[in-house]
C-alpha cells in the first residue's frame, strides 16, 4: 500500500543526483517509479525519489542494470503492445 500520495509523481521530468535529466515518470508499480528513458523504461524504488517541485530527483547510487530489469518487468506486464 502506498504511504504517500503518489499520483502527483506522474508525468514529471526526472533527474539524476547531478541534475541531469534522465527521463519522465510514467507509472507507479507498487513501490517503484517507472521512468521512460529514451525508448526504454527503468524502475526506481520510491524511497530513492525526491520531489523537488518542478521535477523529481533520484537520490543515492542507482544500479542502471537493476533499474532496467525493473523497467522491463513492468513493460512486460503493462505497456501497450505494438501491432
Amino acid at each position: 500500500m502506498r504511504s504517500r500520495n503518489t499520483d502527483n509523481l506522474l508525468c514529471r521530468f526526472v533527474t539524476d543526483g547531478s541534475g541531469n535529466k534522465i527521463g519522465e515518470s510514467v507509472a507507479i508499480d507498487k513501490d517503484v517509479l517507472i521512468i521512460k528513458m529514451g525508448k526504454e523504461f527503468i524502475g526506481v524504488p520510491l524511497k530513492h525519489v525526491e520531489d523537488l517541485g518542478d521535477y523529481l530527483k533520484v537520490r543515492g547510487l542507482l544500479s542502471i542494470d537493476k533499474a532496467r530489469e525493473m523497467g522491463k518487468r513492468w513493460e512486460g506486464k503493462y505497456a501497450k503492445r505494438k501491432r
